[in-house]
Order: structure tokens, then C-alpha cells, then sequence
């Protein structure tokens, strides 16, 4: 083998090197991480505009899709406990935070069974919007498990769940996750 010919079997090798160490790589090592902060919920349709959900307050309820909205929503029964009263001060909060983009959010308590809210309560959250369904085991798609006043869910402007949120869930993270959801959205 002559010189040159070392020279470009060797260039061409390290020309090929990165293109086969990423594939074996990527097959060998697959990273975990993601960006989302919130549980992510691969479910096409929240049902909620299928759903005969009454407005309360004579409000007539639109759902996410009609609206064009994103939307927090919190499942709750009409006596607002302090974790209840956590999670509307989290929504309103977070909703706050994105400044302008703000008016691309909504807000949304869904009132299980019967009872009247609190006219106080909803004198500190302007703008919630409330619905009210008799049984939660109508919304199936919310996946509310053993305790339906244990999440917040995100909900996108076409009605799809996107994210569950715990108690334990950190509002920086809901905040990082709503704000690079209505930029990359092309809404906020």
C-alpha cells in the first residue's frame, strides 16, 4: 500500500468514525431526561367537549377546543378545601406569570356532585371558570384515579390532554412547561 493510498484510507476512516460511533451509540445508550416537568398524557381527546358539562353561575361552558385556549383544569367538589384552594392559587399564579401570553390560557374548576362555591373564593380568582359534572366517573379520559383532587391537568387549544400535575409538583416546572408550551405552540 502506497502512501497516498494510507492517507486516504485513514481520512476516509476518520471521516466515517462519527457517522458509526452515533449509531452505535444510539443503539447501546438511549438517554432518560425530558423537559416536561408534569406527568406527559398521551391521550387524543379530553372529552370535555363531548361532554354535557353544566356551566355554573348560568356561564354556558366551551370547551378547550371551542375556545382555542390552553387550559389548567382542576377536578374538585364544591367545598374547596386548602389543597383545592393551593391549586387555584398555582393555576392563577402561573397563568399570571406568562404577561401577554396570559390571554391564551384559561382556567377551569370542574365541580363534582352538588353544593354552591364559595362567592368569596371566587372573588380571589377573577376569571375561573367554572363547570360542573355529577360523577367524575364520567371523565374517564382525566385518569383521576382513587383521588380526583390530586392533579391539575394542562389541556391544549384542540382538547388534548397534555400534562398531569401532582401535589408535589413544582410551580417553576409548571411555569418552564406552560411558557415553552405557548411558544413553541405558536400562540403565546
Amino acid at each position: 500500500m502506497t502512501k497516498s493510498q494510507k492517507t486516504l484510507t485513514l481520512f476516509f476512516l476518520l471521516a466515517t468514525l462519527p457517522v458509526v460511533g452515533s449509531y452505535i451509540l444510539y443503539a447501546v445508550w438511549r438517554p432518560e431526561s425530558h423537559t416536561n416537568h408534569g406527568q406527559l398524557l398521551m391521550l387524543k381527546s379530553a372529552g370535555l367537549n363531548e361532554l354535557k358539562l353544566e356551566g355554573v353561575n348560568e356561564e354556558k361552558f366551551v370547551g378547550p377546543a371551542v375556545s382555542k385556549k390552553w387550559v389548567f383544569l382542576t377536578v374538585q367538589s364544591a367545598q374547596c378545601d386548602a389543597r383545592c384552594q393551593h391549586k387555584l392559587y398555582l393555576m392563577r399564579q402561573i397563568r399570571t406569570a406568562q404577561n401577554e401570553s396570559m390571554e391564551h390560557v384559561d382556567r377551569v374548576w370542574l365541580i363534582t356532585g352538588e353544593g354552591a362555591v364559595d362567592p368569596q373564593l371566587l372573588k380571589t380568582h377573577p376569571g375561573l371558570r367554572l363547570a360542573r359534572v355529577a360523577k367524575p366517573e364520567q371523565l374517564p379520559q382525566l385518569m383521576l384515579g382513587t383521588d380526583p383532587g390530586a392533579y391539575i391537568f394542562l389541556i391544549d387549544p384542540n382538547g388534548n390532554l397534555v400534562l398531569r400535575y401532582d401535589d408535589q409538583s413544582s410551580p417553576k416546572g409548571m411555569l418552564k412547561d406552560l411558557a415553552r408550551l405557548l411558544r413553541y405552540s405558536g400562540l403565546g
